[in-house]
């Protein structure tokens, strides 16, 4: 998660390699898909797609996926990556859906 969160791309290939849980999650929830898109790491969001695109849709303790969190910060380019990938942006989160918000900046 550490080397997810901080960009290090070869030290998160080595660590799943060596037998690391790509879907492994921490006491948020979050796994490495959401937080690289939550801070803009494009080129990990890629590599953990070309891995694991199966958890795309992976929701957090509070109901966000990945492209939750791009949108959240901005990141249009993941959001773009995310959406090509079949990211689906009307699933709600656990409080209030987003999905009409989410759909007009992803452009959806």
């Amino acid at each position: 998660m550490v080397a997810c969160e901080n960009n290090h791309l070869d030290t998160v290939k080595y660590l799943l390699r060596a037998g690391a849980s790509i879907c492994h999650k921490d006491i948020m929830g979050f796994t490495c898909l959401h937080l690289a898109a939550k801070l803009g790491h494009y080129d990990m969001i890629h590599y953990l797609l070309s891995r694991a695109s199966k958890y795309i849709n992976c929701q957090d303790d509070g109901g966000w996926t990945p492209i939750t969190w791009a949108i959240e910060y901005k990141h249009k380019e993941i959001v773009n990556l995310l959406l090509s990938r079949g990211s689906d942006v009307n699933i709600r989160d656990k409080y209030v859906s987003k999905s009409t918000e989410h759909k007009r900046l992803a452009g959806a």
